[in-house]
């Protein structure tokens, strides 16, 4: 006689699903209005009325304003479900993993580039929110670290595969810097570049400033 099926277990997982999906569409909802309205407009019941639910599930899932713009930068910085974070992905490890320095520094700059365009949006929107709003100052303040923490990593992995013109901690500082939604907002944004000369530019400048200069033959 065949077991009976577990309904308890069935119900968790459809619950589990359930979550998900409207976790996602309050980021898809909050992401619209973030970047037509401005965050400072926009509030946590246009939020909740787009999204197509009350606003006590909004709090309840993400407990902020401010935590909602930090969750819809997590989601467009590692968009893979289970990927806790940037450098977790594929696309980084294979960074980490490709032996020659240069080419290297190209896999980088082009993911780089590529996570750029899909978070520059919404991280200017917190930038600016910084500057007028005491909790988004701290959270802006928190990203930041995470992202130089990030770049100190990678620099670690360059230097795994040969020397470096500065010490590791410099160079993840130099990563940090070329690398953030700042420069690239000034060249694509303000100047027009798109994604893939920000990442030749990039890749150029990495490797003039970090890896020796190549012996002439």
């Amino acid at each position: 006689m065949p077991k009976p099926v577990k309904k308890r277990a069935y119900s968790s997982v459809v619950r589990r699903q359930q979550a998900a999906t409207t976790r996602s569409r309050i980021l898809e909802a909050a992401g619209e209005r973030f970047v037509s309205n401005g965050y400072g407009r926009t509030t946590i019941r246009e939020i909740a009325e787009a999204a197509n639910v009350a606003d006590d599930t909004v709090y309840a899932v993400f407990g902020t304003k401010a935590r909602v713009l930090t969750a819809l930068i997590d989601q467009r910085l590692a968009p893979a479900a289970g990927v806790d974070n940037v450098l977790n992905r594929p696309e980084a490890q294979a960074v980490r993993d490709e032996p020659d320095q240069r080419r290297q520094l190209g896999l980088f700059a082009r993911d780089m580039a590529a996570v750029s365009t899909r978070v520059r949006p919404v991280f200017e929107i917190m930038r600016t929110a910084s500057a007028v709003e005491p909790e988004m100052a701290v959270i802006y303040g928190e990203m930041n670290a995470h992202r130089l923490a990030n770049m100190r990593r990678v620099a670690g992995w360059i230097a795994a595969h040969g020397p470096l013109r500065v010490e590791v901690d410099r160079a993840g500082e130099i990563i940090w810097a070329l690398a953030s939604p700042d420069v690239a907002r000034m060249f694509c944004d303000g100047q027009g570049w798109t994604q893939k000369q920000y990442a030749e530019w990039l890749e150029d400048a990495l490797a003039r400033v970090l890896l020796p200069d190549e012996p002439h033959s």
